[in-house]
């Protein structure tokens, strides 16, 4: 009798660690990636076709819209610092202009880089005109890829 209790939990032991070992290689779980890539859109709204975006878009006077998978995304900033991220969302607040803060993964250094120079332009500034300026450069620079 102790032997097929035996037998019964060796074999439970392997079971368990065979679908335990599938499961496991399956699971990616959550990829964090390193702060460096990070940057934050300030994100008005999100909608089915590029005219719904532009209709939408009327009152705004500074932004860009972007297709991602066959949807349309209004942005009115983009850092790679979330506080400046912040910084550019109050502005549109005190407008009555209601925004969401998305972040994602940038792995071009180039991006990056021009992305940094515009955020170090913006750390000095709080003048609502210079901000909007300052966004106006950003999108209207096209080796930003975005």
């Amino acid at each position: 009798m102790k032997k097929n209790i035996v037998i019964v939990i060796i074999l439970g032991i392997m079971l368990g660690y065979g679908f335990g070992s599938l499961i496991y290689k399956n699971y990616e779980g959550n990829v964090y990636h390193d702060s460096d890539g990070n940057i934050y859109y300030v994100q008005y709204g999100v909608y089915k076709t590029m005219e719904v975006a532009k209709e939408n878009a009327k009152k705004l006077e500074n932004y860009i819209i972007k297709e991602l998978d066959d949807k349309y995304y209004i942005y009115l900033g983009v850092t790679s610092s979330y506080n400046t991220a912040l910084k550019i969302q109050n502005l549109y607040k005190d407008k009555n202009v209601y925004t969401y803060i998305r972040s994602d993964y940038v792995e071009n250094s180039e991006t990056l880089d021009l992305l940094k120079e515009f955020d170090s332009k913006l750390e000095g500034v709080d003048k609502e005109e210079d901000i909007e300026k300052v966004m106006k450069e950003i999108f209207e620079n096209e080796e930003l890829s975005l």
